[in-house]
């Protein structure tokens, strides 16, 4: 599971006190785990992924609005390591052509439209795509 790897790296930062990547996935490993603690169980996978998504976009967000501002390079750098970080637990995204094979195959068992195209990749491939990419293959491809 990627909580328990964040959980070692977690205890392996804090061991050689590394002090941003323990601050950082302390707090990921909180969010994390109320996930699951809010449905009395425990956090799956693609709710862990869908956690560190969200962080990735807060800490994108800052570091759009600190170089927009033009504010101290040393802040912009954390969120830029921070990004890094959460980029190691995500899952790699499919390719474009990666994505264009499985479309066709969706296609080639009968799948016509884009609603049920997605739904597969959705069932399939959760997390693993970038959803406007599907959508625009899926276009080409229908």
């Amino acid at each position: 599971m990627i909580l328990d790897e964040i959980k070692a790296d977690n205890l392996s930062a804090r061991k050689i006190k590394n002090k941003l990547v323990s601050s950082v996935l302390t707090t990921l490993i909180g969010e994390i785990t109320m996930v699951g603690k809010n449905r009395n169980r425990t956090t799956t996978d693609a709710e862990t992924v869908a956690v560190i998504k969200k962080f990735k976009k807060g800490a994108s967000e800052n570091c759009t609005l600190m170089a927009d501002s033009g504010a101290d390079s040393k802040e912009l750098e954390t969120y830029i390591e921070e990004i890094s970080i959460y980029d190691t637990y995500l899952p790699k995204l499919m390719t474009e052509d990666e994505l264009q094979k499985a479309i066709n195959q969706f296609i080639l068992e009968g799948s016509n439209n884009t609603g049920s195209i997605m739904k597969a990749l959705k069932n399939k491939y959760d997390g693993k795509y970038d959803g406007k990419m599907a959508s625009i293959l899926i276009k080409k491809s229908l």
